[in-house]
């Protein structure tokens, strides 16, 4: 057994001491660094086209906040390549809390469809809240004379691939749910991308494309015109706009659900004092009646949650799409 001598004793207390005023110093720092942030505008990266429903999510929640800060948000979209520039963008800027991340399902899934993502979802980000979910609904053209999720299925599988559909992108949530859906039904479609999901729905209200699911905020407008169909809205309960219109559940369908999810993002070793601020101040703008009220009109389910539960999620939707999408074969494009 080694001996304990005086020497050793104060080298220890030494070492403790260091490492308690490294500690302290660090949070003094954060903490102090928080208290004057922001002191300029914040620019937010969104991998979406302006109108996508990701766009449209972050501008409400930045109106809140700009309220609050007294400073300006600068939403800089940066749309294609499955929204790896946009990501890799954020990684790589100072960790400083004005350069974030708004973004989707595609934050995990493109670690399947791409032989190389140059950054890490999980360890080169630090997540601040999940913000909020979209429910999304079915639509065909209405030329194709299709009125029902059946007649969809049986007029896929009665002439294979000779239907289309439309989405944002593999590894988007518009083109996972509906791989899911042909995997749960065994349709098979052509697969057409667009930029964003609102040029998607403006090429089929004009007949370029037979179906696909689109976020409520996207296609209302466009089913109220008649200009596209609903057949079916995603989850457990049906969308008071579309009160008529069956869900996944009703129509047995649930095991096709796909959650498209959107959150906040710093690069990693973002200060946790800021990190803090924003997801706490978030959640107070979400918890605003009149903000619940926009989220709730145009399909928007919010979450508001912590950095932690944030970023467990993250770490859970890491670990399951990657093996799901392996399991289906999709394949970037």
């Amino acid at each position: 057994m080694k001996q304990l001598t005086l020497s050793n004793v104060f080298f220890r207390a030494d070492l403790v001491v260091g490492l308690m005023l490294t500690v302290l110093l660090t949070s003094f720092t954060s903490n102090a660094f928080a208290q004057n942030y922001p002191t300029h505008p914040i620019k937010i990266v969104v991998p979406y086209p302006p109108g996508a429903v990701g766009d449209i999510m972050i501008r409400l929640v930045t109106q809140g906040l700009s309220d609050k800060y007294k400073q300006g948000f600068v939403i800089e979209n940066k749309a294609g390549g499955g929204g790896m520039a946009a990501a890799e963008g954020v990684a790589r800027s100072p960790a400083d809390g004005y350069t974030l991340l708004f973004n989707g399902p595609n934050h995990v899934t493109n670690l399947a469809l791409y032989k190389k993502v140059p950054y890490d979802p999980v360890n080169d980000f630090t997540p601040i809240s999940y913000v909020a979910y979209s429910q999304t609904v079915l639509v065909v053209h209405p030329n194709t004379g299709i009125k029902t999720v059946q007649q969809l299925v049986d007029a896929a599988k009665s002439k294979p691939m000779s239907l289309n559909y439309g989405s944002s992108g593999n590894g988007t949530g518009s083109a996972l749910k509906m791989q899911m859906l042909m995997r749960v039904t065994g349709m098979q479609m052509t697969h057409i991308t667009y930029r964003g999901s609102s040029q998607g729905i403006v090429a089929q209200a004009a007949g370029e494309i037979d179906t696909s699911f689109a976020s409520t905020p996207v296609v209302l407008e466009f089913i109220r015109s008649g200009k596209l169909t609903p057949l079916m809205v995603n989850g457990t309960q049906r969308y008071p706009g579309l009160p008529d219109v069956p869900t996944s559940k009703e129509l047995g369908l649930q095991d096709s659900d796909v959650e498209v999810w959107f959150g906040l993002f710093g690069p990693k070793n973002t200060p946790p004092a800021i990190v803090k601020m924003l997801s706490e101040d978030i959640q107070k703008v979400l918890s605003d009646p009149a903000v619940a009220e926009k989220f709730s009109t145009v399909g928007l389910t919010i979450v508001g949650s912590n950095p932690t539960q944030f970023a467990n999620f993250v770490k859970s939707e890491t670990m399951r799409w990657p093996k799901l999408i392996r399991e289906f074969g999709i394949k970037a494009e």
